[in-house]
This record gives structure tokens, sequence and C-alpha cells, in this order.
């Protein structure tokens, strides 16, 4: 018995509906001022500090912010050990010049925390511009009382720097 055509292509109509309906929507930023909790205010800081010791070339404070076995993940590329970003990052050859954290949110799991946020940033790698806009994951665990960062998820979302981004406006609560 053959099965007519309009019967093999409905299913694969409703497969490509329901797979379409998983896709992440993006919904649009709202102006509204948000409160950040304890936990967005204190990676915010982590976050800063640790791209000051970048930006100052202070290796010793940015080893001390990452637990031994840290290692970063970029798409398309090989997973990066810590070490290696370390010297890639404190080379003469990369110059971190401004940089900024919007966006974050924290999910806390106790002796974990999983951080995500975007980071734009003005910099050069080997004289090459390395400007742009990232998103950034990463995975702190608890260290005593300390937090350290054990994993980084980072992607490039625009070479670009959103104008209306660069600089932080004040909000009045400062």
């Amino acid at each position: 018995m053959r099965v007519p055509l309009i019967m093999r292509v409905i299913p694969i109509l409703a497969l490509t509906v329901l797979l379409a309906a998983q896709e992440p929507w993006k919904p649009p930023l709202t102006s509204r001022i948000k409160t950040s909790t304890r936990q967005v205010v204190l990676f915010t800081n982590l976050e800063t500090q640790m791209l000051q010791a970048v930006q100052k070339k202070n290796q010793a404070a940015l080893t001390a912010m990452l637990t031994d076995d840290f290692a970063i993940d970029m798409p398309n590329a090989d997973r990066m050990a810590g070490e290696d970003w370390v010297d890639s990052v404190m080379s003469k050859d990369f110059t971190l010049e401004k940089f900024g954290v919007h966006q974050m949110s924290v999910i806390d799991l106790g002796n974990a925390a999983v951080v995500k946020y975007e980071r734009l940033q003005q910099a050069t790698q080997k004289g090459d511009n390395e400007n742009g806009e990232f998103f950034v994951i990463d995975l702190w665990k608890k260290d005593g009382d300390n937090w350290k960062l054990a994993d980084r998820y980072v992607s490039k979302v625009s070479s670009v720097i959103p104008a209306d981004k660069s600089e932080p406006k004040p909000t009045g609560k400062q």
C-alpha cells in the first residue's frame, strides 16, 4: 500500500513547527531601572576586579581569583587552559583599554554560582582591534570565604560597541 504524499509531509511539517517553537525568543530590553540583588553586586565587583587585574597586568591578583583547573571555552576554538589564558592577557601583546559589565544575572547554587553578563571592551591583541561586545557565562565556586572562577564561556556578539552602552548613565541613586 502506498502512503499519499500529504500523509508523509504532515509529520515533517508538525515536527518543524514543534522545533521552531523551541527556539529562543529575544524579548526587548526595558528602560526601567532594576534594583540589583546582593549577588549581582558581589559578582559585578568580582568581574570588575578581574578585568582591572587584566588591565593593570596584575598576574598575582588575576591568578588568585581562579581555581587551579580554570579553563575558558569559546565558539569554534579548543578549550583553553587557565594558565594559557592568563599568559595571553598578561602578555605585552594584549592591552585592555576600557571595559564595562552590563545586564548581569546570577543563579546562586550555594557553593557555586552561574553568572551571565554582557562585557563591552576596547582592547588590542598584537595591534589588532579586539573591541566589541561579548556574552559571558562564568561558573564561580566558593573557596572558604572567597569566590574563585572555575569556568568561563565567552562568545563575541558584535565587533562594534553600542554607543548607548559605552558609558553608564547616572541613575541618581549612586
